[in-house]
Protein backbone atom coordinates (compact mmCIF):
# COMPACT_ATOMS: atom_id res chain seq x y z
CA UNK A 1 0.00 0.00 0.00
CA UNK A 2 1.17 3.23 -1.09
CA UNK A 3 -0.47 5.21 1.77
CA UNK A 4 -2.37 4.82 4.97
CA UNK A 5 -5.81 7.03 5.16
CA UNK A 6 -6.57 8.99 8.52
CA UNK A 7 -7.85 7.24 11.32
CA UNK A 8 -10.03 10.10 12.04
CA UNK A 9 -12.31 8.50 8.85
CA UNK A 10 -12.86 5.75 11.82
CA UNK A 11 -14.70 7.83 14.09
CA UNK A 12 -17.82 8.18 13.50
CA UNK A 13 -18.41 4.43 14.47
CA UNK A 14 -21.40 4.85 16.69
CA UNK A 15 -23.30 1.82 14.72
CA UNK A 16 -21.04 -0.43 15.22
CA UNK A 17 -20.13 0.21 18.79
CA UNK A 18 -23.56 0.00 20.25
CA UNK A 19 -24.53 -3.42 18.47
CA UNK A 20 -20.99 -4.44 20.21
CA UNK A 21 -21.73 -3.09 23.30
CA UNK A 22 -25.69 -4.21 22.97
CA UNK A 23 -24.27 -7.88 22.69
CA UNK A 24 -21.99 -7.53 26.01
CA UNK A 25 -25.17 -6.75 27.39
CA UNK A 26 -26.78 -9.72 26.59
CA UNK A 27 -24.25 -11.73 27.50
CA UNK A 28 -24.55 -10.36 30.52
CA UNK A 29 -28.02 -10.44 30.99
CA UNK A 30 -28.14 -14.11 30.13
CA UNK A 31 -25.27 -15.36 32.43
CA UNK A 32 -27.13 -13.52 35.54
CA UNK A 33 -30.59 -15.63 34.34
CA UNK A 34 -32.68 -12.76 32.90
CA UNK A 35 -35.55 -13.69 30.29
CA UNK A 36 -34.75 -11.19 27.34
CA UNK A 37 -37.90 -10.70 25.73
CA UNK A 38 -37.84 -9.98 22.09
CA UNK A 39 -40.14 -7.00 22.03
CA UNK A 40 -39.80 -3.31 21.57
CA UNK A 41 -39.79 -2.17 24.92
CA UNK A 42 -36.86 -4.35 25.13
CA UNK A 43 -35.08 -3.16 21.80
CA UNK A 44 -35.71 0.56 23.66
CA UNK A 45 -33.89 -0.46 26.84
CA UNK A 46 -30.81 -2.54 25.08
CA UNK A 47 -30.83 0.65 22.77
CA UNK A 48 -30.48 3.45 25.53
CA UNK A 49 -28.14 1.79 27.54
CA UNK A 50 -25.38 2.67 24.94
CA UNK A 51 -26.95 5.61 23.14
CA UNK A 52 -28.26 8.94 23.50
CA UNK A 53 -30.35 12.08 21.64
CA UNK A 54 -30.34 11.15 17.85
CA UNK A 55 -28.27 8.40 17.94
CA UNK A 56 -30.38 6.44 20.10
CA UNK A 57 -34.23 7.57 18.43
CA UNK A 58 -32.43 6.64 15.34
CA UNK A 59 -31.49 3.10 16.36
CA UNK A 60 -34.53 2.45 18.16
CA UNK A 61 -36.37 3.09 14.91
CA UNK A 62 -34.41 0.72 12.97
CA UNK A 63 -36.21 -2.73 12.71
CA UNK A 64 -34.18 -4.33 10.44
CA UNK A 65 -31.26 -4.13 13.01
CA UNK A 66 -33.91 -4.81 16.33
CA UNK A 67 -35.07 -7.94 14.81
CA UNK A 68 -31.74 -9.27 13.41
CA UNK A 69 -30.27 -8.55 16.90
CA UNK A 70 -33.02 -10.73 18.38
CA UNK A 71 -32.39 -13.46 16.22
CA UNK A 72 -28.90 -13.54 17.19
CA UNK A 73 -30.09 -13.40 20.54
CA UNK A 74 -32.61 -16.32 20.15
CA UNK A 75 -29.48 -18.46 19.17
CA UNK A 76 -27.13 -17.39 21.15
CA UNK A 77 -29.39 -18.07 24.16
CA UNK A 78 -29.58 -21.71 23.41
CA UNK A 79 -26.05 -22.06 23.81
CA UNK A 80 -24.50 -22.98 27.17
CA UNK A 81 -22.17 -20.04 29.06
CA UNK A 82 -19.23 -21.40 28.14
CA UNK A 83 -19.71 -21.42 24.16
CA UNK A 84 -21.18 -18.24 24.63
CA UNK A 85 -17.83 -17.02 26.18
CA UNK A 86 -16.06 -18.69 23.28
CA UNK A 87 -18.29 -16.51 20.86
CA UNK A 88 -17.92 -12.91 22.95
CA UNK A 89 -14.27 -13.29 22.63
CA UNK A 90 -14.67 -14.22 19.10
CA UNK A 91 -16.58 -11.00 19.04
CA UNK A 92 -13.76 -8.98 20.50
CA UNK A 93 -11.01 -10.87 18.43
CA UNK A 94 -12.47 -9.88 15.26
CA UNK A 95 -12.44 -6.18 15.85
CA UNK A 96 -9.16 -5.81 17.04
CA UNK A 97 -7.89 -5.37 13.49
CA UNK A 98 -4.58 -3.82 14.04
CA UNK A 99 -3.69 -6.61 15.57
CA UNK A 100 -5.04 -8.84 13.11
CA UNK A 101 -3.27 -7.07 10.65
CA UNK A 102 0.21 -7.01 12.30
CA UNK A 103 -0.36 -11.00 13.44
CA UNK A 104 0.22 -9.88 17.06
CA UNK A 105 -3.14 -11.69 17.64
CA UNK A 106 -4.47 -14.64 15.75
CA UNK A 107 -8.16 -14.54 14.27
CA UNK A 108 -10.55 -16.21 15.63
CA UNK A 109 -13.75 -17.73 13.33
CA UNK A 110 -16.79 -20.00 14.31
CA UNK A 111 -18.13 -20.81 10.72
CA UNK A 112 -17.57 -24.15 11.66
CA UNK A 113 -17.50 -24.62 15.29
CA UNK A 114 -21.27 -22.24 15.63
CA UNK A 115 -22.46 -22.15 11.88
CA UNK A 116 -25.96 -20.91 13.30
CA UNK A 117 -23.73 -18.34 15.17
CA UNK A 118 -22.07 -17.35 12.49
CA UNK A 119 -25.42 -16.42 10.16
CA UNK A 120 -26.88 -15.09 12.56
CA UNK A 121 -23.91 -12.35 13.35
CA UNK A 122 -23.39 -12.22 9.51
CA UNK A 123 -26.82 -11.28 8.90
CA UNK A 124 -27.14 -9.06 11.43
CA UNK A 125 -23.70 -7.11 11.27
CA UNK A 126 -24.23 -7.17 7.19
CA UNK A 127 -27.47 -5.58 7.49
CA UNK A 128 -25.96 -2.75 9.70
CA UNK A 129 -23.34 -2.21 7.43
CA UNK A 130 -25.77 -1.01 4.98
CA UNK A 131 -27.41 0.80 7.08
CA UNK A 132 -24.59 2.60 7.04
CA UNK A 133 -24.91 4.38 4.16
CA UNK A 134 -28.95 5.65 5.26
CA UNK A 135 -27.73 7.55 8.17
CA UNK A 136 -25.16 8.97 5.87
CA UNK A 137 -21.88 7.47 7.95
CA UNK A 138 -20.19 6.01 4.67
CA UNK A 139 -20.76 9.19 2.96
CA UNK A 140 -18.94 11.40 5.48
CA UNK A 141 -16.09 8.46 6.01
CA UNK A 142 -15.62 8.47 2.17
CA UNK A 143 -15.85 12.23 2.28
CA UNK A 144 -12.87 12.43 4.69
CA UNK A 145 -11.07 10.52 2.60
CA UNK A 146 -11.16 11.36 -0.32
CA UNK A 147 -10.25 15.17 0.75
CA UNK A 148 -7.33 13.92 2.48
CA UNK A 149 -5.77 12.15 -0.98
CA UNK A 150 -3.82 14.93 -2.88
CA UNK A 151 -3.51 13.19 -6.13
CA UNK A 152 -6.72 11.58 -5.64
CA UNK A 153 -4.93 8.31 -7.09
CA UNK A 154 -5.74 4.74 -4.94
CA UNK A 155 -2.95 3.51 -2.42
CA UNK A 156 -4.47 0.27 -3.36
CA UNK A 157 -2.25 0.13 -6.71
CA UNK A 158 -1.26 3.77 -7.37
CA UNK A 159 -2.75 3.37 -11.12
CA UNK A 160 -6.12 4.55 -10.58
CA UNK A 161 -8.37 7.39 -9.58
CA UNK A 162 -10.59 7.61 -6.39
CA UNK A 163 -13.85 8.75 -7.55
CA UNK A 164 -15.37 11.70 -6.70
CA UNK A 165 -18.01 11.34 -3.81
CA UNK A 166 -20.44 13.53 -6.37
CA UNK A 167 -20.23 10.17 -8.76
CA UNK A 168 -21.78 6.75 -8.24
CA UNK A 169 -21.96 4.68 -5.20
CA UNK A 170 -18.29 4.12 -4.64
CA UNK A 171 -16.67 1.35 -3.68
CA UNK A 172 -16.04 0.35 0.14
CA UNK A 173 -14.49 -2.82 0.51
CA UNK A 174 -14.03 -4.82 3.43
CA UNK A 175 -10.51 -5.59 4.28
CA UNK A 176 -11.57 -8.53 6.41
CA UNK A 177 -13.66 -10.58 4.96
CA UNK A 178 -17.02 -10.09 5.99
CA UNK A 179 -18.14 -13.82 5.05
CA UNK A 180 -15.03 -14.46 7.03
CA UNK A 181 -15.10 -12.36 10.22
CA UNK A 182 -18.87 -11.06 9.86
CA UNK A 183 -18.48 -9.11 13.40
CA UNK A 184 -16.34 -6.60 11.80
CA UNK A 185 -18.90 -6.04 8.62
CA UNK A 186 -20.17 -2.71 10.22
CA UNK A 187 -16.64 -1.26 12.09
CA UNK A 188 -15.51 2.06 9.77
CA UNK A 189 -11.97 0.07 10.87
CA UNK A 190 -12.61 -2.07 8.61
CA UNK A 191 -14.23 0.01 6.02
CA UNK A 192 -11.64 1.20 3.20
CA UNK A 193 -12.53 2.85 -0.36
CA UNK A 194 -10.53 1.40 -3.09
CA UNK A 195 -10.58 1.90 -6.91
CA UNK A 196 -12.90 -0.64 -8.28
CA UNK A 197 -10.30 -2.42 -10.10
CA UNK A 198 -8.80 -3.08 -6.91
CA UNK A 199 -11.84 -3.99 -5.59
CA UNK A 200 -13.41 -5.96 -8.56
CA UNK A 201 -10.93 -7.63 -10.75
CA UNK A 202 -8.08 -8.45 -7.58
CA UNK A 203 -9.14 -8.05 -4.39
CA UNK A 204 -12.48 -9.91 -4.56
CA UNK A 205 -13.47 -11.90 -1.61
CA UNK A 206 -9.81 -13.09 -0.53
CA UNK A 207 -8.77 -13.19 3.07
CA UNK A 208 -6.23 -10.62 3.51
CA UNK A 209 -4.69 -12.42 6.17
CA UNK A 210 -5.46 -15.91 5.43
CA UNK A 211 -6.53 -16.85 8.58
CA UNK A 212 -4.05 -15.33 10.70
CA UNK A 213 -0.89 -16.56 8.30
CA UNK A 214 0.39 -13.10 7.28
CA UNK A 215 1.03 -9.95 7.83
CA UNK A 216 -1.23 -7.44 5.92
CA UNK A 217 -0.62 -3.43 5.32
CA UNK A 218 -3.05 -1.37 7.93
CA UNK A 219 -4.93 1.08 5.53
CA UNK A 220 -5.31 3.66 8.56
CA UNK A 221 -1.46 2.47 9.86
CA UNK A 222 0.99 1.92 7.30
CA UNK A 223 4.28 2.96 6.26
CA UNK A 224 4.71 2.24 1.83
CA UNK A 225 7.57 -0.09 1.21
CA UNK A 226 10.51 0.44 -0.59
CA UNK A 227 10.79 -0.36 -3.68
CA UNK A 228 13.36 -1.21 -6.45
CA UNK A 229 14.31 -2.11 -9.68
CA UNK A 230 17.90 -2.80 -9.63
CA UNK A 231 17.60 -6.61 -10.36
CA UNK A 232 15.60 -6.05 -13.60
CA UNK A 233 17.44 -8.01 -16.61
CA UNK A 234 17.48 -7.35 -19.84
CA UNK A 235 15.94 -9.96 -22.07
CA UNK A 236 18.53 -12.28 -24.04
CA UNK A 237 18.97 -11.25 -27.55
CA UNK A 238 16.04 -8.98 -27.35
CA UNK A 239 15.41 -6.10 -30.35
CA UNK A 240 14.71 -3.21 -29.64
CA UNK A 241 15.82 -3.91 -26.26
CA UNK A 242 12.92 -5.58 -23.75
CA UNK A 243 13.15 -6.19 -20.02
CA UNK A 244 12.55 -9.00 -17.46
CA UNK A 245 11.11 -6.70 -14.83
CA UNK A 246 11.94 -7.67 -10.97
CA UNK A 247 10.55 -5.61 -8.66
CA UNK A 248 11.64 -6.12 -4.99
CA UNK A 249 10.22 -4.57 -1.77
CA UNK A 250 13.24 -3.67 0.52
CA UNK A 251 11.12 -2.56 3.64
CA UNK A 252 7.67 -4.68 4.89
CA UNK A 253 8.83 -6.98 3.42
CA UNK A 254 6.13 -9.60 4.89
CA UNK A 255 3.11 -6.85 4.26
CA UNK A 256 4.51 -6.15 0.81
CA UNK A 257 4.19 -9.49 -0.51
CA UNK A 258 0.69 -9.98 1.01
CA UNK A 259 0.05 -6.82 -0.96
CA UNK A 260 1.40 -8.17 -4.16
CA UNK A 261 -0.80 -11.55 -3.69
CA UNK A 262 -4.56 -9.51 -2.62
CA UNK A 263 -4.31 -7.58 -5.26
CA UNK A 264 -1.40 -8.85 -8.26
CA UNK A 265 0.97 -5.93 -7.76
CA UNK A 266 4.29 -6.91 -9.07
CA UNK A 267 2.07 -8.44 -12.53
CA UNK A 268 0.00 -5.23 -12.56
CA UNK A 269 3.41 -2.90 -12.78
CA UNK A 270 4.93 -5.29 -15.20
CA UNK A 271 1.83 -5.67 -17.60
CA UNK A 272 0.54 -2.41 -17.46
CA UNK A 273 2.79 0.09 -16.40
CA UNK A 274 6.53 -0.68 -17.47
CA UNK A 275 6.10 -2.50 -20.42
CA UNK A 276 3.91 -0.06 -21.65
CA UNK A 277 6.08 3.02 -20.54
CA UNK A 278 9.45 2.47 -20.74
CA UNK A 279 9.58 3.76 -24.09
CA UNK A 280 7.46 6.76 -23.51
CA UNK A 281 9.57 7.44 -20.30
CA UNK A 282 13.14 7.19 -22.56
CA UNK A 283 11.58 9.26 -25.43
CA UNK A 284 10.42 12.47 -22.86
CA UNK A 285 14.29 11.81 -21.33
CA UNK A 286 15.79 12.23 -24.90
CA UNK A 287 13.39 14.75 -25.80
CA UNK A 288 14.82 16.89 -22.69
CA UNK A 289 18.26 16.36 -23.95
CA UNK A 290 17.19 17.52 -27.37
CA UNK A 291 15.95 20.88 -26.46
CA UNK A 292 19.60 21.00 -24.15
CA UNK A 293 21.19 20.38 -27.56
CA UNK A 294 19.32 22.78 -29.36
CA UNK A 295 19.83 25.27 -26.71
CA UNK A 296 23.12 24.88 -26.43
CA UNK A 297 23.30 23.39 -22.70
CA UNK A 298 24.91 20.54 -24.11
CA UNK A 299 27.40 19.91 -25.94
CA UNK A 300 28.42 18.03 -29.05
CA UNK A 301 31.48 15.26 -27.51
CA UNK A 302 30.66 14.88 -24.19
CA UNK A 303 32.68 12.26 -22.07
CA UNK A 304 31.12 8.99 -20.05
CA UNK A 305 30.61 10.92 -16.61
CA UNK A 306 29.13 13.82 -18.65
CA UNK A 307 26.44 11.61 -20.16
CA UNK A 308 25.94 10.03 -17.07
CA UNK A 309 25.37 13.23 -15.20
CA UNK A 310 22.40 14.05 -17.87
CA UNK A 311 21.25 10.47 -16.85
CA UNK A 312 21.45 10.97 -12.70
CA UNK A 313 20.03 14.80 -13.15
CA UNK A 314 16.92 13.37 -15.00
CA UNK A 315 16.27 10.74 -12.03
CA UNK A 316 16.88 13.06 -9.55
CA UNK A 317 14.23 15.49 -10.94
CA UNK A 318 12.14 12.48 -11.63
CA UNK A 319 12.56 11.44 -7.81
CA UNK A 320 11.68 14.59 -6.54
CA UNK A 321 8.49 15.00 -8.82
CA UNK A 322 6.91 11.76 -10.08
CA UNK A 323 4.20 11.81 -11.94
CA UNK A 324 0.64 11.38 -10.63
CA UNK A 325 -1.52 8.11 -11.12
CA UNK A 326 -0.38 5.31 -13.36
CA UNK A 327 2.01 4.01 -10.84
CA UNK A 328 4.25 7.28 -11.69
CA UNK A 329 6.77 6.77 -9.04
CA UNK A 330 7.87 3.95 -10.98
CA UNK A 331 9.29 5.61 -13.59
CA UNK A 332 12.53 7.39 -11.18
CA UNK A 333 12.85 3.86 -10.43
CA UNK A 334 13.57 2.77 -13.68
CA UNK A 335 16.15 5.57 -14.36
CA UNK A 336 17.97 4.80 -11.11
CA UNK A 337 18.21 1.37 -12.77
CA UNK A 338 19.60 2.51 -16.00
CA UNK A 339 22.28 4.95 -13.82
CA UNK A 340 23.28 1.12 -11.89
CA UNK A 341 23.40 -0.69 -15.21
CA UNK A 342 25.34 2.21 -16.68
CA UNK A 343 27.86 2.28 -13.75
CA UNK A 344 28.87 -1.30 -14.44
CA UNK A 345 29.13 -0.54 -18.21
CA UNK A 346 26.05 -2.21 -19.02
CA UNK A 347 27.01 -1.96 -23.14
CA UNK A 348 23.61 -2.05 -24.17
CA UNK A 349 22.99 0.36 -21.41
CA UNK A 350 25.53 2.52 -22.12
CA UNK A 351 24.65 3.00 -25.93
CA UNK A 352 21.14 3.41 -24.69
CA UNK A 353 21.85 6.16 -22.37
CA UNK A 354 24.38 7.46 -25.02
CA UNK A 355 21.85 7.52 -27.80
CA UNK A 356 19.13 9.11 -25.77
CA UNK A 357 21.62 12.20 -24.60
CA UNK A 358 23.37 12.67 -27.91
CA UNK A 359 21.08 11.76 -30.60
CA UNK A 360 21.44 9.38 -32.94
CA UNK A 361 22.75 12.13 -36.14
CA UNK A 362 25.02 13.59 -33.48
CA UNK A 363 27.11 10.26 -32.85
CA UNK A 364 26.62 9.95 -36.10
CA UNK A 365 28.52 13.04 -36.67
CA UNK A 366 31.11 12.36 -33.96
CA UNK A 367 31.96 8.69 -35.19
CA UNK A 368 32.16 9.92 -38.72
CA UNK A 369 34.54 13.01 -37.62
Amino acid sequence: MLRSYPIAATFDNWLHDAIVGIIQDVHGKLNAGENITSTQPTWRGLVSARLTGQKKDKLIGLHGVRDRLFAFKNAYAVLSQPDREIVLATLVNQNEIENLLNRTQQPQVISQTYPLIHEKAKDLFVFCFEKLTDLNIRVKQYNTIFESLSDKICPFCGIERVMNPEETAQDQDHYLAKSIYPFCAANLRNLVPMCRCCNRDYKKKKDVIEGGSRRAFDPYNCIPPEITLNQTTIIVGSSPIQFEWNIDFLTNAEEAETWDSVFDIRTRYKRDILNEYFDKWLWGFSEICRKYRERGYLGDNLSPQQIRQQLAYYQEDKADNPSTGLAGFLEPLVFNFLLQEYDENNPRIVSLVRLAVLGQQEIQDIEAA
